[in-house]
């Protein structure tokens, strides 16, 4: 596309006048409308809303791309792939819910008995110490603390319960949010651009094809981050002889879509077990975190960010403070793919548009 500031005797005043006209109007639209979210208190759960639905896109984005991958390299049609990715995708979620479920009913008493002997060898060893014999409690402070929260737990219990609701609600919106905007993508795109003035309506259909490459390419890069991370921390764990080494390397396969933060969340229940095994096994468990975390950092990461899009790391974790504070567990998750939104279209829309610049940045042609 012609670059704004060089089309048939348009000068930069003009487009100044043409982003300032598109802009504000939008930024006042949503600055009111926050406002009032904010007045009726209903602005944090309507942002868990928006960040539910902005992560069904992401699943939409990845549907429609595996979808459009293999109708490109087969005769048969997008429609058709659809479906059958669709299809085996229920299939593997009916599956690993079956398998999971029976899972957890055989090794419920024995993974609960494994972290109930972790914490007893965490807490003797901390009772050896002199220097933590200052701080732990005695036994009557602690019957007391028990004695006191026993009021607490039922609130306790039914908070857990409306969590545990909040999490398979938002599983279902995300996975069919995902169906109905790969399903229709054109629909949905469409129906956006149409909200634009008709003299930027050129460049609004670039911007949209744009943030659907990088964050393509943000989904690609996180999912093979996650498999890799995933098969090395089962072995290595295996090789450590840490029980249930495959668990936890699902566990650590997902917690890596969280970039940053979610290593160090993965190591947790990894140190736990490794305790019942001895301290020389979690000085262990500790150096393989730190050796798969630079092999990640110096080698993983370099050859995937090749074709992921490339963010940087003190934005990234600055989002994921800020979201997880406003909104929580949902907003750590999505502020990666968000910092991407907001790179792209500040590249795009600002320093293309408004500053003249041709070369914008990593995320962006132009």
């Amino acid at each position: 596309m012609e670059h704004p500031m060089q089309s048939g005797g348009e000068s930069t005043n003009t487009v100044s006048v043409i982003g300032n006209v598109t802009i504000k109007p939008v930024l006042w639209a949503v600055l009111l409308l926050g406002l009032i979210l904010a007045a009726s208190g209903l602005l944090v759960p309507s942002l868990s809303v928006v960040l539910l639905v902005f992560a069904g896109i992401l699943f939409g984005i990845l549907m429609n791309g595996v979808s459009s991958w293999c109708a490109e390299r087969t005769p048969l049609s997008y429609r058709t792939w659809y479906l059958i990715l669709t299809t085996v995708l229920i299939l593997l979620i009916l599956l690993g819910v079956f398998y999971l479920g029976s899972q957890i009913v055989q090794r419920a008493d024995e993974l609960w008995v494994q972290l109930q002997s972790a914490i007893s060898n965490a807490s003797e060893q901390l009772r050896e110490s002199e220097q933590a014999q200052k701080y732990l409690p005695d036994a009557s402070q602690v019957k007391k603390a028990v004695t006191e929260s026993q009021s607490a737990i039922l609130p306790e219990m039914l908070k857990g319960f409306r969590g545990l609701g909040w999490a398979i609600t938002s599983a279902f919106v995300i996975f069919f949010v995902g169906l109905y905007a790969a399903y229709e993508p054109d629909l949905y795109r469409t129906g956006l651009i149409k909200l634009v003035p008709k003299h930027r309506r050129g460049r609004a259909e670039k911007v949209f094809r744009e943030l659907r490459s990088a964050l393509g390419q943000w989904i690609i890069g996180r999912m093979s981050s996650m498999a890799i991370i995933g098969v090395l921390t089962a072995i290595g764990l295996w090789l450590l002889g840490l029980p249930l080494p495959i668990t936890l390397g699902v566990v650590a396969a997902l917690l890596t879509f969280i970039p940053n933060i979610g290593p160090l969340l993965a190591a947790v229940p990894q140190v736990l077990l490794a305790l019942n095994l001895g301290s020389s096994t979690v000085i262990y468990v500790l150096i393989f975190n730190v050796a798969l975390q630079g092999v990640e950092s110096y080698l993983i990461t370099p050859v995937i960010q090749r074709h992921e899009a490339s963010l940087p790391p003190i934005l990234t974790i600055a989002a994921q403070l800020l979201m997880g504070v406003t909104v929580g567990v949902i907003g750590i998750m999505m502020a990666a793919p968000l910092v991407v939104v907001i790179m792209v279209l500040t590249q795009m829309l600002y320093i293309h548009d408004q500053l003249g610049d041709s070369h914008p940045g990593e995320l962006t042609e132009s």
